[in-house]
């Protein structure tokens, strides 16, 4: 009877010491967060999840955080007041409103990368940037092929006048290449605004807990092949 009751004390203080060898984030709803902490700056905790250390790092914003206890026993205070620091307004300058600095961006993809760089949202910054610059070959590739079709009228018009059948066909041939180089920049141009826009709506709904309805713009195989593919 003494081995049974020492081995229970043995595993009840494994289970105690085992359950204190964690950090726990506490948010401001009550929620507990039982994590390994791996970075904590002025606007955002990283950590893993205590059970899934091996899996992703997670991001939680400081202002929805209230403490952090250590597991060496320390704790850490962000928001002591949480009646008042859950309030989002522009009355307190040291409270980051997400929502609503990402919503008066709008369509101004600089600002748009630049709140992405400041508060640390690395994948969202780089999946943004790469559709912009795919969006601004699209626009050269345009401007190209606009370029390239003036000409190609001026060619032409300079044949007709100077009754060179030569210099006519060669324009007529140039505008073939100007039409090419439009027609490509349309679905390289639709599919990194479409994607520009997912990108916003998967931040919006993910981070911010906003349903968007702006419609997405893909570009990519359908039921029919390839073409262009509009969501809701």
């Amino acid at each position: 009877m003494k081995r049974i009751c020492f081995l229970i004390t043995i595993i009840a203080m494994f289970c105690s010491a085992n359950a204190l060898a964690q950090d726990v984030i506490l948010k401001n709803d009550g929620t507990e967060i039982k994590a390994k902490v791996v970075e904590i700056d002025d606007h955002q905790i990283k950590y893993k999840i205590y059970e899934y250390q091996d899996g992703p790092t997670r991001i939680i914003n400081t202002y929805d955080v209230m403490t952090v206890s250590f597991e060496n026993g320390t704790k850490e205070l962000f928001n002591t007041q949480p009646s008042q620091s859950i309030v989002k307004t522009f009355d307190n300058p040291s409270y980051p409103d997400l929502e609503n600095e990402f919503i008066s961006i709008d369509t101004d993809d600089d600002m748009m990368l630049e709140f992405f760089k400041k508060y640390n949202y690395t994948e969202y910054y780089e999946d943004f940037a790469s559709a912009c610059k795919r969006r601004s070959t699209g626009k050269k590739l345009l401007g190209a092929g606009i370029g390239v079709s003036v000409a190609s009228v001026a060619l032409m018009v300079c044949g007709q006048l100077a009754q060179s059948e030569a210099v006519y066909y060669f324009g007529f041939g140039v505008s073939f290449v100007g039409e090419g180089l439009i027609i490509a920049s349309i679905p390289i141009s639709a599919a990194a605004g479409g994607k520009k826009k997912s990108i916003k709506n998967d931040f919006a709904k993910r981070e911010l807990g906003l349903h968007s309805n702006i419609p997405e713009l893909k570009f990519g195989t359908t039921a029919n092949g390839v073409g262009l593919t509009l969501n809701f």
